[in-house]
């Protein structure tokens, strides 16, 4: 056994190495690329297993043209399917059009030629040196591992060079074989240029799964995050709700322990509500929970809290706020409520109660002072809407 047939053997290792590896990472990575490169070095596998039939019918020509073409078919069909499958790496595109398949009229054409031979017997060497040179520069530029990318180019540029290589010597010599043991060594080199291919694409799919991995992991912690606020948020309304509210007070009630701070509550109850559900129907009233919701919003500080607190009734924790402030804030709010639309001639008003608390005091006894002023406010906007409708007494 020859130096050549050693090394065409050799090669056929390393590409059915290569082969297994592309095949692996097509299972775990599904991405249409791997089918084409899959196919590509199918091609280069029966182009190498048909070189020594091609040298075993050197002395004759016509029987060395029916080998000859295979190979250069394969050859061709080996460059097509590497070059497609690295324009579908770079852009993802799955699917094929019909309109590819015509790719093997021209290379049955240029094989023939070559064959004939019409062309010199080095174009398919520098047929695939060219698209050797084109997929190093597309490695180079595409996203992923800089380490992945650097060996991928450096293996591509070096697998160009040596086919320029071969295909100047089949100028020079009439074919390859004609540089002696170098030519041997091409297929040596070129089967270590085939395991360095192998690892610059586990490299870069490696990172890239990094990536695509951080960012599952970035989804889920948004995704888990969106939750708990839907968790600690009103559906309607969009305010907090009164479960978040425990965990809160807990809180902010520490925090003034710790720095000396008052904290003072507001309970907001929304006048005539019952009343305007039953005559205007729950879609009325939910716009004017909604509306109330987002008036209590615009009026508090950013350092305070609105809570929807149950049914048509809001809780507002107002930080760093006396007395004096709490009795403000409730007056402000009670006083007057813009026009809300949909609630003609039920405009509904807000009784607000409020209290500032305590220290050692429990927060309950703060909430019961904030609701007794809240209702006895409702209750006497309740007597004198009455008296209103009744008219003037007589006498």
């Amino acid at each position: 056994m020859n130096t050549q047939t050693v090394a065409l053997l050799v090669q056929a290792a390393g590409t059915i190495l290569l082969f297994v590896v592309l095949l692996l990472l097509y299972r775990k990575f599904r991405r249409p690329a791997f089918l084409d490169w899959i196919a590509s070095w199918e091609f280069f596998l029966v182009g190498t297993g048909l070189l020594p039939a091609v040298r075993e019918a050197l002395n004759q020509s016509e029987v060395r043209q029916i080998p000859l073409f295979a190979v250069n078919v394969a050859m061709l069909a080996h460059v097509y399917f590497l070059v497609r499958g690295v324009q579908r790496f770079r852009s993802e595109r799955g699917s094929s059009r019909p309109v590819e398949m015509l790719w093997a009229i021209p290379i049955l054409v240029v094989s023939w030629l070559v064959t004939t031979p019409l062309l010199p017997a080095a174009t398919i060497a520098f047929v695939r040196a060219a698209a050797y040179a084109y997929t190093a520069f597309a490695f180079a530029r595409s996203p992923g591992s800089a380490g992945g990318r650097v060996l991928l180019s450096a293996s591509f540029f070096v697998w160009a060079a040596v086919r320029v290589f071969v295909g100047f010597a089949a100028l020079r010599y009439g074919r390859s074989e004609g540089v002696g043991d170098l030519y041997a060594f091409a297929h040596f080199l070129e089967m270590f240029l085939e395991m360095t291919v192998a690892v610059g694409i586990i490299l870069l799919l490696f990172e890239a799964s990094q990536d695509e991995l951080k960012r599952e992991m970035e989804r889920l912690v948004e995704s888990d995050s969106q939750a708990k606020e839907m968790g600690i948020r009103d559906r309607l309304t969009g305010l907090y709700n009164r479960h978040y509210f425990n965990d809160v007070i807990r809180r902010e009630l520490a925090r003034s322990r710790r720095h000396g701070m008052a904290i003072s509550v507001l309970l907001v109850d929304v006048d005539r509500f019952k009343e305007i559900n039953d005559v205007r129907g729950h879609q009325v009233g939910d716009e004017v929970l909604q509306f109330v919701a987002n008036y209590l919003t615009a009026c508090v500080r950013e350092s305070d809290l609105v809570f929807r607190w149950g049914g048509d009734e809001f809780l507002i924790l107002l930080t760093q706020a006396d007395e004096a402030s709490a009795a403000q804030k409730a007056e402000e709010l009670g006083r007057s409520l813009p026009h809300i639309p949909g609630a003609e001639h039920l405009q509904p008003t807000l009784s607000v109660g409020w209290a500032t608390h305590r220290p050692k005091a429990e927060f309950p006894r703060t909430l019961a002072e904030a609701d007794a002023r809240m209702y006895e406010m409702k209750l006497n906007r309740k007597k004198a809407r009455e008296a209103r409708e009744r008219g003037p007494v007589r006498t």
